[in-house]
């Protein structure tokens, strides 16, 4: 039973970077950057490092709580079960 789940995760991992990738999503990653970040997605304006990792991270604190919600969505629904 391990290696079925451990295949689900991968094969979870692969499609998600399948459609992170796809011609319909990858387009809107430099205004999602830009929009975390409080900076527009200009070109002509270099980003300093210190606004790099800031941008980073609080990229990271959207996907935890984001994660987070549906993880308890998904507990809850499994609970209604």
């Amino acid at each position: 039973m391990l290696e079925l789940s451990g295949i689900g995760i991968a094969a979870a991992f692969a499609a998600g970077t399948i459609s992170f990738v796809s011609p319909c999503v990858l387009p809107l990653v430099p205004g999602y950057v830009s929009y975390v970040a409080g900076h527009a997605a200009d070109a002509s304006n270099l980003v300093p490092e210190g606004r790099r990792r800031k941008a980073i991270g609080m990229s990271l604190y959207f996907v935890l709580g984001f994660s987070t919600i549906f993880m308890i969505l998904g507990a809850s629904a499994t609970a209604l079960d």
